[in-house]
């Protein structure tokens, strides 16, 4: 998909954008599965197919608005209007009057202007990325112009125009999961640019999706689906199987986690990846001739949209929401992208990674990776032969992504029985406050030491003891040693604890020296000294683990190399064990990776993702086995 091109003036930076969020779907779409594709100039016959065999109920017109007026669709209109199959734009650039005549001839059928890949820039190298992003000087600067004058100026601009003129609603189509950070600069809906970069993990892209969404109160999101473009790297040819089941089970993936529109963006009218999608199984040669409308990829496209629609209509999904008892937490100023590629820069500041190589990915980015293949994991062979980097499942349950910010409230935390931070976090004595506030309404927070720090500059290793919030209460961090010494789990540690390291672990390692009140129980110890620390306030706790760096941090000559990566395998045990009591159901068995399940108020669903092999697992004590890209729905 190309990125968008856009203008804004450089200039000081501003504060964060305080648009009005939206707290509903669009306009007379509730409780609907809106299923699209995209069209190409006039695009006559796959209108046309919408029209006489059912294929969908959206259409996407790239570019010019024009194409839908209704002077220019002949019958087609009407039958839209009467069917109520909805329009939009995706790069549509409408001036006032062409909006104001859109919203004219459609009413709330016309759902506005997708604005594209706006915010591609957070996930391109240097000689790509948005060229009139500013170089600022720490974090707090960057999130602060990314959220408060690029991401806000499409709403800017709408807000300047007659009401009559402006757009219904902004959508915006990203590859990096953080449409929490578009929302806040006043786009309306997140519409995940899925299958494509840090979204390439459709579990993961769905959770944050979904997480920015319920916490802004809005509970609707939707999706944009690079298939054809994107599943060109790794190489899935044309012509096999896998390349449309992984379009179906992915679409049933996002379905199943909530999401509520769904959008093609290429291949039902032509190819467009075909320079770089083998043709053949063998991949004898990396590119294949263009197809039209009527060749087999695009049918074949259209077949899997077609087929996944009348199943929406055949399968209502249960009312309300996936139930979720977990969030890991994007922290304050966090940047990352859902991937690690040594090209990207947090929040693109090129110019400071060429000094600071902590600009570069990283230990905090590293530690999110780990918890993003932990609890959205992606089994590289459900789609052998070729390589799998998108579908995954949900083996701990659903979990949500949610950020922490200075505007967020303990409430908007309280559907959670557990947070744990994934990676970055800038503290504040604000964020302390609400976490405090949310664990002594009976939350439970899980974090490590850096995750304390108000260091801005992105230091993640050298900081200091002064530089941390004392958030938790009863522990006061006071300084930093290097432990060259054995874990032990004391008797008091949950059993999830004392099954993983039933023998003392050697390992050296930087550890916080804390003085802990009364209250505080000492979980784990390092060398007799505490390691990880239990918290109890009020109704809840805070579990802090005492390691000095990000649990995934990589320092060379820190660990023994004949010992396994401690502080890793530590956190993820620690959380993966804290998230799963949380959940009121679990789901057991070897295969459970494979399984995507969400459970609602009157129904569970469960879906194998795995293309190619049948599946198992175990569900309240009775074993299931899903067939290829099976589905299964039981009543609660």
């Amino acid at each position: 998909m190309k990125t968008a091109k856009v203008n804004i003036a450089l200039g000081a930076i501003v504060a964060i954008s305080a648009f009005t969020a939206l707290s509903a779907p669009p306009a007379g779409v509730a409780g609907e599965i809106i299923v699209g594709v995209t069209g190409y100039g006039d695009s006559v016959e796959q209108r046309n197919e919408m029209m006489t065999n059912g294929l969908c109920n959206l259409y996407v017109q790239w570019g010019k608005s024009d194409r839908i007026l209704p002077d220019n669709l002949g019958r087609w209109y009407e039958w839209a209007k009467e069917n109520r199959i909805r329009v939009m734009t995706i790069y549509g650039h409408q001036s006032g009057k062409e909006t104001k005549r859109l919203r004219e001839v459609w009413g709330d059928l016309y759902l506005g202007n997708n604005i594209g890949e706006y915010a591609g820039f957070l996930y391109q190298d240097e000689k790509s990325f948005f060229k009139s992003w500013p170089k600022c000087k720490d974090l707090k600067e960057a999130h602060e112009w990314l959220v408060g004058s690029m991401l806000a100026s499409p709403k800017k601009g709408q807000m300047k125009r007659p009401a009559d003129e402006r757009e219904p609603y902004v959508f915006s189509t990203s590859g990096s999961p953080l449409a929490c950070y578009e929302l806040d600069g006043g786009i309306d809906y997140i519409c995940n640019e899925m299958y494509a970069v840090g979204c390439g993990n459709l579990a993961y892209a769905t959770a944050e999706a979904r997480g920015a969404a319920k916490r802004r109160g809005i509970n609707w999101w939707s999706a944009w689906l690079a298939h054809e473009w994107q599943t060109c790297w790794p190489r899935v040819p044309y012509s096999v199987p896998q390349k449309f089941d992984s379009l179906e089970v992915g679409l049933k993936q996002m379905w199943v986690m909530g999401t509520s529109m769904m959008v093609l963006e290429s291949g039902s009218q032509g190819t467009q990846a075909h320079p770089y999608t083998p043709a053949d199984p063998e991949m004898q040669n990396f590119a294949s001739p263009k197809e039209t409308y009527n060749d087999p990829t695009p049918r074949k496209y259209r077949a899997e949209m077609k087929e996944f629609y009348q199943w929406t209509k055949a399968n209502k999904r249960a009312d309300g929401m996936p139930e979720v008892h977990a969030a890991l937490a994007l922290g304050n100023y966090d940047g990352y992208v859902g991937m690690t590629w040594d090209t990207f820069s947090i929040f693109g500041q090129h110019h400071l990674a060429v000094s600071n190589k902590n600009w570069r990915v990283g230990a905090p980015e590293f530690t999110w990776e780990a918890m993003m293949e932990l609890f959205y994991p992606r089994p590289v062979d459900a789609m052998k032969p070729y390589a799998n980097g998108w579908l995954g499942g949900s083996p701990y349950g659903q979990v949500d992504i949610v950020n922490i910010d200075d505007a967020l409230k303990a409430e908007q935390l309280a559907s959670y029985k557990v947070v744990a931070f994934g990676g970055w976090n800038t503290m504040t004595e604000n964020i302390a406050a609400t976490l405090r506030e949310y664990v002594a309404n009976g939350g439970q927070v899980v974090l490590s030491v850096p995750q304390l720090s108000s260091r801005v500059d992105r230091e993640f290793s050298e900081y200091k003891p002064s530089d941390l919030v004392q958030a938790v209460p009863g522990v006061k961090i006071t300084n930093v040693f290097l432990s060259e010494d054995i874990l032990m789990i004391g008797k008091n540690a949950p059993e999830f604890l004392k099954k993983a390291y039933p023998a003392y672990v050697s390992a050296k390692l930087r550890v916080a020296d804390v003085q802990l009140d009364s209250s505080v129980e000492v979980v784990a110890t390092m060398g007799k000294k505490p390691y990880l620390v239990k918290a109890n306030y009020g109704k809840g706790a805070f579990w802090l683990s005492l390691a000095w760096d990000y649990p995934a941090a990589r320092r060379e000559r820190e660990e023994f190399p004949s010992f396994r990566p401690l502080r890793l395998e530590f956190w993820k045990t620690l959380v993966a064990g804290i998230v799963d009591a949380a959940q009121e159901f679990r789901i057991e068995g070897a295969d459970k990776d494979y399984i995507c399940w969400s459970v609602y108020k009157e129904k569970f669903y469960f879906l194998n993702m795995d293309c190619v092999s049948s599946r198992k697992f175990t569900f309240m004590g009775k074993e299931y086995i899903l067939e290829p890209k099976g589905i299964l729905e039981l009543k609660r």
